[in-house]
């Protein structure tokens, strides 16, 4: 895997039917700890009562920029890969966008091939997750509040991307069904992207 970020950004919140439509996403970031390729064999966190993962999308940043119209976004898309967010259950019920919960070590693995696709190309493809071979969430990149382009302009807003940064871009409806559980092996899939596979130990 040759990816090499200065930042985890992250969108969640993202897709139509998670949350009010008519909120924003929430923008929060990952530990580069957090980082870790297909393949992963991910430790269940000690003292954690409940654990989830979520399919995404991730786009990979082709260069410096910050304050990037929608119109020029695609201009600073290197690829796309397949990615996954892991989350624990913090502590005394508070708000899950933490650190606590979301980076820790190996809780954003990403898939290793990154992928060019055309602007085009990216209002319609299906997002999927497995475990233990059995489908537990669907979606579609058209149920996106912020599409692809939206997104990575949105954060540039927020904060300057760095070329070879990671911009997840949220998950859609159904992530309560991927609760984990030692031993279990998950497959994320976006069409045309790829795969994304990793074990629980």
């Amino acid at each position: 895997m040759n990816l090499n970020p200065q930042n985890l950004h992250c969108l969640a919140l993202n897709y139509k039917g998670v949350a009010m439509d008519d909120i924003e996403p929430l923008y929060f970031v990952k530990s580069l700890q957090a980082l870790c390729s297909e393949g992963a064999q991910i430790s269940y966190p000690a003292r954690c009562k409940k654990l989830w993962t979520e399919v995404e999308l991730a786009i990979i940043v082709a260069k410096d920029g910050e304050q990037i119209s929608e119109h020029d976004a695609p201009g600073y898309v290197a690829g796309y890969v397949v990615g996954a967010d892991l989350t624990c259950e913090n502590v005394a019920n508070r708000d899950h966008h933490l650190a606590y919960s979301k980076s820790r070590k190996n809780f954003c693995p990403v898939s290793s091939k990154i992928v060019r696709l055309h602007p085009d190309e990216m209002t319609h493809l299906e997002l999927s997750t497995k475990i233990n071979g059995r489908v537990t969430q669907t979606g579609n990149l058209s149920q996106m509040i912020l599409n692809p382009f939206k997104a990575l302009s949105y954060v540039s807003f927020l904060t300057e991307l760095k070329k070879g940064d990671i911009l997840m871009t949220g998950t859609p409806a159904g992530c309560e069904n991927n609760m984990l559980y030692r031993g279990d092996h998950v497959v994320h899939s976006i069409d045309k992207i790829g795969v994304l596979a990793y074990d629980i130990i």
